[in-house]
């Protein structure tokens, strides 16, 4: 980020400011955070092999066989 200038042939410098440099580090204190929200997040798992609505045998552990029931089951189960 910052200004790159050629002074000699080969020499570049970079002109960041302290205003480049403050927003480096917020932009990457704000990347560190949502990674630590994101990794504590735990996914809702189903370990019966069944749609905990309507008890159809679903694939992997998913908690629903369809949108449909788990809309349903959403729209209920409050």
């Amino acid at each position: 980020m910052g200004i790159l200038i050629r002074l000699q042939k080969h020499k570049v410098f970079s002109m960041n400011d302290d205003v480049d440099n403050a927003n480096d580090f917020m932009q990457h204190m704000i990347n560190v955070g949502v990674k630590n929200a994101h990794d504590k997040i735990k996914k809702p798992s189903n370990q019966t092999g069944k749609c905990i609505w309507c008890e159809t045998a679903v694939k992997d552990d998913r908690r629903w066989c369809s949108t449909e029931c788990r809309n349903e089951f959403e729209k209920y189960a409050k």
